[in-house]
């Protein structure tokens, strides 16, 4: 699992300085072509708005992780219990 969330964060991350060049040499020929200063602010806004779109699974991913989340564990947890209630079931009986 952890090994998965690794690539599939490392794929994020350089799909996101890929386009993130692809955005400042676009905003690079647009102004060289039309003289408007104004297509570097975009491209910057691009770019920040990739990165966040990059990040926000990384962390919500790794507090799942950190919280130990029981939903990917849940086989487990109701694997465990019933253990418990048959050990107790057997136990009462004695």
């Amino acid at each position: 699992m952890r090994g998965a969330l690794i690539l599939s964060q490392v794929f994020l991350h350089v799909m996101a300085d890929t386009l993130g060049s692809v955005g400042v040499i676009i905003s690079t020929l647009l102004i060289q072509f039309y003289g408007w200063t104004g297509f570097d602010p975009i491209a910057s806004l691009f770019i920040a708005i990739l990165i966040a779109a990059s990040v926000i699974p990384l962390v919500i991913d790794t507090g799942r992780i950190l919280a130990l989340d029981p939903a990917e564990r849940d086989q487990d947890i109701k694997g465990a219990l019933m253990e418990v209630r048959q050990f107790t079931s057997h136990s009462s009986s004695y």
